[in-house]
Parts: C-alpha cells; sequence; structure tokens
C-alpha cells in the first residue's frame, strides 16, 4: 500500500511539473516567450505582432510591435518567470498565465497597452484592464493601430518573429516609379509588407512610404 501510494504522488508531482514552467524566458515577441526551449503563448490576450506598425496621435508611423517587445524583455530581465499551462494551440505551443515577481505578466501587457484582451480564447477576464489602458492613451491605444488577429489575416503583411503563417505569397509586382505615382493610384501611403511598398520611396525608413 505505501508503494503504491509512494507511486501516486510520483506521478502526480510529475503531472503537476507538466503543467508549470519556471526559469528564465526570452522574449520572441509581445506576446509569446520562451523556457527551458519551450516555446509559450500567453493565453488570453493578443499582442501587436513585431513586424506591425501603428499611428501615434499625430499620425505618424511607428514600430509598436518591437516596442511591445522591448517593453516586455525589458520588464522581465534576467528574473525567473513561471508559467503555468492553459492549453496547447494547434502549433504545439504551450498556452499559458505567466508570473513574474509575483505579477502576471499576461494582464501587465494588457495594462501597459501592448495587447489586446483576445476574447475569443477566453481574454474577457482582461477587458476591464484593457479598458483603463485605452482611457489612458497606453502603448498602441495613443493612435490608430490595427487589431492583430486582422494583422495576421492579411497575406501582404509581413511574417511576425513569434507568429508561424502559412508560406509566404509571391513578391507583388504593383511597381510605382515615384511617390506621386502611388498617390495618383490612390495608394498612398505604403506600409512595409503592402504591394508596392519598396525601401526607396521610404525616405526616412520607417515602414512607411509616401506617407507626406
Amino acid at each position: 500500500m505505501l508503494r503504491l501510494l509512494t507511486l501516486l504522488l510520483t506521478l502526480l508531482s510529475l503531472a503537476q511539473a507538466q503543467q508549470t514552467l519556471t526559469g528564465r524566458a526570452s522574449v520572441i515577441d509581445g506576446d509569446t516567450l520562451e523556457v527551458q526551449g519551450v516555446r509559450i503563448r500567453l493565453w488570453g490576450i493578443d499582442a501587436v505582432e513585431s513586424s506591425q506598425t501603428c499611428l501615434d496621435a499625430s499620425g505618424k508611423a511607428w514600430p509598436c510591435g518591437r516596442r511591445a517587445a522591448f517593453a516586455l524583455a525589458d520588464f522581465l530581465g534576467q528574473r525567473t518567470v513561471r508559467c503555468e499551462r492553459r492549453d496547447t494551440d494547434r502549433y504545439g505551443r504551450m498556452v499559458a498565465v505567466c508570473y513574474v515577481g509575483g505579477i502576471e505578466i499576461n494582464r501587465w501587457l494588457v495594462e501597459q497597452g501592448w495587447a489586446l484582451a483576445y476574447v475569443r480564447y477566453g481574454g474577457s477576464v482582461y477587458l476591464n484592464t484593457q479598458q483603463q489602458a485605452q482611457a489612458l492613451k497606453r502603448g498602441i491605444w495613443q493612435g490608430r493601430f490595427t487589431p492583430p488577429w486582422e494583422y495576421r489575416r492579411n497575406p501582404a503583411n509581413p511574417p511576425s518573429a513569434g507568429a508561424p503563417r502559412s508560406p509566404a505569397t509571391p513578391p507583388s509586382s504593383v511597381y510605382y516609379r515615384s511617390c506621386a505615382e502611388a498617390r495618383a493610384a490612390g495608394a498612398a501611403p505604403l506600409y512595409r509588407g503592402q504591394p508596392g511598398y519598396r525601401p526607396g520611396l521610404d525616405r526616412d525608413g520607417d515602414g512607411v512610404a509616401c506617407e507626406r
């Protein structure tokens, strides 16, 4: 009986260990971490993609996706992260709620305006936090942006570090000799990854061509 009880306790301990992962985290993008070689997608939220740009209050484009990833990396630093599994997604990633220093990382990202509540996947628990971030104009709420789930649906947008994508589409055959030609066609401004965008038209290298 004692041996059986010991075996059951060992199995229970192993099962719990599989549900929790602890260690230092590498930031892949605004809602994806890697801990001990395991790729983790943060549950219930959707951060702007690393390749995504947003518009600030004045209408100027800025690299919100990279800023979200940098903000998360700065916040975590070298501290130990603890992730509790909620699910496994179709790409085989662990879907989890993660914590650092007693703070829930998922909620922190929404609170700082770097991620949205992913209501489709249980994120309604973060809606109040999202409303607060929006009212304070934090992060992406300072201007305009495309929700990340819509951004990913557009095959013209470049792939992101943390988001598995289908095979890349062939390069666009659209070509504008100048910004004047792009404006005449009603295509300006052109965002990086969209048909017709090329670095030669993007004078300041901010990912938006022919914005003026």
